[in-house]
């Protein structure tokens, strides 16, 4: 699920699923009333796909990256062998009149990207990984020397812990990222840590303008500890060894987390911060310890100077590439209904996730979403496989992007493969494979709620579906802007949204699939095929309630 706007303004085999420690459920049965083929939505296929999706041979899932590439590949082949017709982009075939259509539809993106074989050497250990680049520019550089740490380097408002005249020419400077004051308590949110991991880096890119105006052309930033999560934002604001950052490129796309890049680092300088690991190499190499900075962070001591002799270099290259693209992955199911097989339902989910972290630890997104995809091609399975098909079409999508900016949903209902007018509905499943603070095992958190006023007889319906399947609903009203289905529901298409909210694993690289629940899984998978079902099978489309006084 994207992180909030608000806040930003400031080739593996799927293990089996029964090894993975998680709920397998039970498929069951499904109540009398309910469509038969509902009943084929099982905890063992969800997991499945969830497995191969949140595998570490998909580094996370990126938009734009191989990993992406290869779960929309997964996806449009599991497509391919349920027989759905393929909705995406028209390609060309040799001696074709006719141009053949893929399941892939492509954007447009541009990719900046540290190059391969760039390394940072510190004394006699070389790192390929272990450091973040800050800034979002192209820059090639070359850089040998000695080490020289400047304590928390020279900003404004700050001591200086440099000699008078110190020239830089010919270091490499290191720079220790001071510790926040204080207690700082368990559990952090993502909002939080953004919140306090901005005010650090605001001061980073004022620190390496300085030191560059004493001669520096690169500076190292190093942490004690990461109390705070700095090293998982500069994931959203930085690029790293094996994680490009990555911006839309095509009209109207919504710049999101593409535009944080720049919003750090700036200037000529080469700024890297190192994960804590990294950062305990260079300040043993050095010969300083912990309790030396403990000490000058708390003004009991002097800035340590270390060694002066350890020998470090750079090569570091990092280029551009604005002809990038990254893919959604679209099917259709075409109805029975000769009055009605023109309207469809779009089934959404987004298949990406945030790759990588600088010290290579995998932002798996298990939950986000492995789950809601997996919960995608289990219901693709369900309508393919039914023994009657819908009197309206069904359109399966499959988006990227969705964490960086909610791009492939809008590019897709702007540039839709099917006659938007003839779109009556949107279901999107997005985090459907966890119980936490605000849904219970039972609960599913919906929007737009009774208290919208998008709220529609979509939702409405699917509430007394719930209820058959033992459920109850929860107000999701918060993430009404924040998931795929928002860009349908600005065309003025109705639309519900199933999640179950965030949990204290929401863009971590704890968000495994040891902690997803199978059972959960299928009856929000159940719900979500229950509710478009009805739609596509109605005689009228869904409709505006407006705020109500209940579900």
């Amino acid at each position: 699920m994207k992180l909030s706007v608000l806040l930003f303004s400031t080739a593996l085999v799927a293990q089996d699923a029964t090894k993975t420690g998680v709920e397998s459920g039970d498929q069951g049965t499904v109540p009398q009333n309910a469509p038969a083929a509902m009943a084929t939505i099982g905890s063992e296929e969800l997991l499945r796909h969830a497995t191969f999706l949140a595998s570490d041979v998909l580094k996370g899932r990126l938009t734009g990256s191989p990993g992406q590439h290869l779960a929309a590949k997964y996806i449009a082949d599991h497509f391919e062998k349920l027989g759905l017709e393929p909705l995406g982009d028209h390609g060309k075939v040799e001696g074709d009149e006719t141009p053949a259509r893929s399941f892939l539809q492509h954007y447009g993106i541009k990719r900046t990207y540290v190059v391969a074989g760039s390394e940072l050497q510190i004394g006699e250990t070389m790192m390929a990984t272990g450091f973040a680049v800050l800034g979002g520019r192209a820059m090639d550089v070359d850089q040998k020397g000695t080490l020289r740490f400047c304590g928390v380097g020279r900003t404004r408002g700050s001591r200086r812990d440099l000699p008078e005249g110190e020239s830089l020419v010919g270091k490499i400077a290191v720079v220790a990222i001071k510790p926040p004051k204080g207690r700082v308590p368990e559990g952090l949110s993502v909002e939080q840590k953004f919140g306090m991991s901005f005010g650090v880096l605001g001061r980073l890119g004022g620190t390496a303008r300085n030191l560059g105006k004493l001669g520096a052309e690169v500076v190292l930033f190093v942490q004690l500890e990461d109390k705070i999560g700095l090293s998982d934002v500069l994931n959203y604001v930085a690029l790293a060894p094996g994680k490009a950052a990555v911006a839309a490129n095509f009209p109207g796309a919504d710049p999101g987390m593409g535009a944080l890049g720049s919003a750090v680092g700036r200037g000529r300088v080469a700024s890297l911060v190192l994960s804590v690991p990294a950062s305990k190499v260079l300040l043993h190499e050095l010969g300083i310890n912990k309790e030396q900075l403990t000490k000058y962070f708390a003004r009991e001591a002097v800035c340590p100077e270390g060694k002066r002799d350890v020998a470090a270099g750079l090569q570091l290259q990092v280029v551009k590439d604005g002809d990038a693209q990254a893919s959604n992955v679209v099917a259709l199911l075409r109805g029975t209904d000769p009055l009605l097989r023109d309207e469809a339902i779009i089934y959404s989910a987004h298949m990406d996730h945030v790759g990588t972290r600088m010290d290579g630890e995998i932002f798996n997104g298990a939950d986000d979403n492995a789950s809601g995809s997996a919960g995608l091609l289990a219901i693709a399975s369900a309508y393919a496989n039914a023994k009657t098909r819908p009197r309206r079409s069904i359109i399966f999508l499959s988006v990227s992007g969705e964490e960086l900016g909610l791009w492939g949903s809008q590019f897709y209902a702007d540039n839709p493969t099917w006659q938007l007018d003839k779109i009556v509905a949107n279901i999107n499943t997005d985090m459907i494979g966890r119980s936490g603070p605000e849904s219970g095992p039972r609960e599913v958190t919906v929007t737009p709620s009774y208290r919208h006023v998008k709220y529609s007889t979509i939702v409405r319906d699917s509430v007394g579906f719930a209820k058959e399947l033992g459920m109850s609903f929860t107000s999701g009203d918060k993430y009404y802007a924040r998931s795929d289905h928002y860009n349908f529901a600005k065309k003025g298409i109705p639309v519900v949204f199933f999640c179950t909210g965030e949990h204290a694993d929401y863009h971590q690289v704890t968000d495994t699939l040891d902690k997803l629940d199978g059972a959960k899984m299928q009856r929000i998978a159940r719900l979500a095929f229950w509710t478009g079902w009805h739609v596509a099978s109605a005689e009228k489309a869904p409709s505006s309630l407006g705020r109500q006084r209940q579900w």
